[in-house]
């Protein structure tokens, strides 16, 4: 029988009340579509990338950021155990864990530090969980913290993952989140003091110096030009027109 993997990010929700405007602008940057399925609480729309359904639009949930943000869903082996580890490691929950009609069960916390993330028990397996390695697929996500320490043990705790550190020289230690041998995250300084505890996650892109110039076109503000990481790639930040943090990696050719 195929268990369903755990610890990593598996899925990716963008919570605004504006979902239209997000929809027009990430369709015309990196051709999502919307695909709307039937829920017991109303239709729900998902991000689709071709055949591919890789996210959705949510309204702000009960105790969630009013304000435009991505919400980073973990896949774990039950919602309900690692909702009480997260309150036993400092955290909150927002949500209880709830059924989602026959697909698995979810719940929606946040870390001792305030950055919210979702948990999600699939009802069946979904696959193995891995980045796609495809051109406006998720490649990455990635926690901005004032306390990496705090944040780095909470993690380990709750989502099993294992720090793989990478010595980034003047940047500091960039610490991957690990599970099963390869990286699923990663948590580092936040380059400016007071920037919100919060997962960003980033969108694989083959040519992120024209998705930025694009970017900017449609309202976007840069916050990260792009730049080249040696071995990583070349990255950049932005936030779109409601205020919500995304990243843009092109692989190194």
């Amino acid at each position: 029988m195929t268990q369903q993997v755990t610890g990593r990010f598996v899925w990716f929700e963008y919570v605004s009340s504006e979902a239209a405007k997000a929809q027009g602008f990430f369709g015309e940057l990196f051709g999502w579509g919307v695909k709307r399925v039937p829920m017991p609480t109303g239709d729900y729309a998902m991000i689709a990338r071709g055949d591919d359904t890789i996210g959705g639009y949510l309204a702000p949930p009960a105790g969630a950021p009013a304000h435009a943000h991505w919400l980073s869903h973990l896949a774990v082996a039950s919602a309900a155990d690692t909702a009480t580890a997260v309150s036993a490691h400092g955290g909150k929950v927002l949500m209880a864990p709830f059924a989602v009609g026959e697909f698995g069960t979810m719940a929606v916390v946040a870390d001792p530090l305030g950055g919210p993330f979702a948990l999600w028990q699939a009802a069946k397996p979904e696959g193995t969980g891995d980045y796609k390695d495809a051109p406006y697929s998720w490649c990455w996500n990635e926690l901005y913290t004032d306390d990496v320490d705090r944040s780095l043990a909470f993690y380990q705790a709750v989502g099993g993952f294992v720090d793989d550190p990478m010595d980034m020289g003047p940047g500091g230690v960039y610490h991957v989140l690990a599970t099963d041998g390869k990286g699923r995250a990663g948590i580092m300084k936040s380059p400016m003091p007071g920037i919100p505890q919060s997962w960003m996650p980033y969108v694989q892109v083959p040519d992120a110096d024209a998705v930025i110039a694009k970017a900017k076109r449609l309202g976007a503000d840069v916050k990260l030009p792009p730049n080249d990481v040696p071995g990583v790639g070349r990255i950049s930040v932005f936030t779109d027109p409601l205020g919500a943090a995304i990243g843009v990696l092109q692989p190194p050719r």
